[in-house]
């Protein structure tokens, strides 16, 4: 398939996504380079258990309706989006003491601060996460664009300013910069929930119709796509997503210390933004689409895998060479392993539309759980089990994650 008719076989909507997610990925890899260089390994453990405590969190509140909004194309966007954000907003709240208990496990400092900076973080990146799928059904390709582009270029550029005009940060949580940049980024994407509050016109509908995620030449409909889980097992589910993400960023600086944790996180923070970049502008525009996707997932998954190899190697490169301050060359024992955990998943989330059009959405979720329960067990468990170095423990996660999202993605392809 030549670059012409690769274009072709992309929905409508890939284009701006992409645009939108590859300027956010440029502005992660800026973020990166100002957080080895401008700030301390332990400000950015900091940042990152909390940051990853305020995404379980809202994860957690969201219970999947982003994809459940995506999935299900015959409600009305606007009523959905409404619908979906209020139901989060309570789950948000009632679920705080939850937080409550991962901000004092995580040993970070003054636990209510911690728990304070991630409501904050938590409510505002749950009003972005449902912008994205909204605009994705009734925005302009400017709109689907700059809500993914918009709050990490704003984020990036206020963590630099904050490092540049307070040097002298202090210990903890005393002068959060990057956490003040996180919320003002996610707040800016947040605007765009404004779309579910507006009132719906037959022209706007038309518009989105046509601005949206259909193919620019084909003319066969999509496949029938629902979402047929039960709201216990999305919760469950997203349960299990968030447990798992959050026991790594809270068990790491629990059991090796916040520095080692920066730079696992880091490094994470920007490998895991590629298969989101796959899920994002390509697995959620094809579920919204309402007409046939002719590119196949396999070469998607390649392709980002490819970017995922270039960036572990260019990490690499960054260490041998000198590049980084040396209070980041611990980085090195976590790069390859990272690179391969990431791998697979870009070949998971370039097949995630799938179980909603195959009727497997049910048992697909079954199957996450499962994987996630072993991944806890490893992250919180082990440890205490036998005595591991960091490294040693990263390299048990990275296969069992190789191993667990292989076998998930050959289920759903095969089947």
């Amino acid at each position: 398939m030549n670059l012409s008719s690769l274009w072709q076989a992309l929905p409508r909507a890939t284009a701006p996504a992409a645009l939108g997610s590859l300027v956010s990925l440029a502005a992660q890899g800026f973020l990166a380079l100002v957080l080895f260089r401008l700030f301390s390994p332990e400000e950015v453990g900091m940042f990152s258990a909390t940051s990853q405590l305020a995404f379980f969190w809202a994860s957690l509140a969201l219970a999947q309706s982003p994809l459940s909004l995506l999935a299900e194309r015959h409600q009305e966007p606007r009523a959905a989006a409404r619908r979906a954000w209020r139901q989060s907003a309570w789950r948000l709240l009632w679920l705080a003491p939850v937080a409550g208990l991962g901000a004092f496990w995580s040993g970070l400092g003054d636990a209510v601060q911690v728990w304070a900076w991630a409501a904050a973080l938590g409510l505002a990146q749950l009003s972005w996460l449902l912008a994205q799928s909204l605009t994705l059904r009734l925005g302009s390709r400017w709109s689907v664009g700059l809500v993914r582009m918009v709050p990490p270029v704003l984020a990036a550029a206020a963590a630099v300013l904050g490092a540049v005009l307070f040097p002298e940060r202090g210990e903890g949580l005393e002068l959060p910069v990057l956490l003040v940049s996180a919320c003002l980024g996610y707040l800016a994407g947040a605007v765009w929930m404004r779309l579910a509050f507006q009132s719906a016109t037959v022209p706007d509908a038309a518009g989105a119709a046509k601005e949206g995620s259909d193919l620019r030449t084909a003319t066969a409909e999509a496949p029938p796509s629902s979402d047929p889980r039960s709201a216990r097992l999305k919760m469950l589910h997203t349960l299990s997503d968030g447990l798992a993400a959050t026991a790594l960023a809270l068990s790491w600086p629990a059991h090796y210390g916040a520095q080692e944790a920066g730079w696992l996180l880091a490094l994470l923070r920007i490998l895991s933004f590629i298969p989101a970049l796959v899920h994002t502008a390509w697995a959620q525009v094809v579920l919204s689409s309402s007409t046939k996707v002719q590119l196949r997932p396999l070469k998607v998954a390649w392709a980002a895998s490819a970017l995922v190899l270039g960036v572990g190697a260019l990490a690499q490169l960054a260490l041998t060479w000198g590049w980084l301050d040396a209070r980041w060359q611990g980085l090195s024992s976590y790069v390859w392993p990272l690179v391969l955990w990431q791998t697979a998943a870009c070949f998971v989330a370039a097949h995630a539309h799938l179980p909603f059009q195959k009727g497997l959405a049910v048992q697909h979720a079954w199957l996450c759980v499962a994987m996630n329960a072993g991944f806890i067990a490893l992250c919180v468990v082990l440890p205490w089990a036998i005595p591991l170095s960091a490294s040693t423990h990263m390299a048990w996660l990275s296969a069992y994650m190789l191993l667990s999202l292989t076998a998930l993605t050959l289920w759903v392809a095969k089947r």
